[in-house]
């Protein structure tokens, strides 16, 4: 339910896709490989969550990502910053 943010070290509610919108909390990186928390709700979602696989390094993640933009999947053309 909760989360640290680790850019300010405050405890954060998760991100709530039923009441929250997602690009208000998150944007894509540049190479459409990691989800980029941009508030406090995101960053801590994604630290939590281990959106980008960055504490269990399996990498599958990102090698999904990475097929996923091959096949022109990806990024989500819903995301109205994708290409900024």
């Amino acid at each position: 339910m909760t989360a640290t943010d680790p850019e300010t070290q405050q405890e954060v509610t998760l991100f709530n896709p039923r009441q929250q919108q997602w690009s208000e909390h998150f944007n894509w990186s540049a190479d459409g490989l990691e989800i980029m928390g941009i508030t406090p709700t995101g960053r801590g979602t994604c630290d939590r969550l281990d959106l980008n696989d960055l504490y269990h390094n399996e990498g599958a993640i990102i090698r999904a990502r990475r097929l996923w933009i091959r096949a022109g999947w990806h990024p989500p053309s819903s995301d109205p910053r994708q290409n900024s």
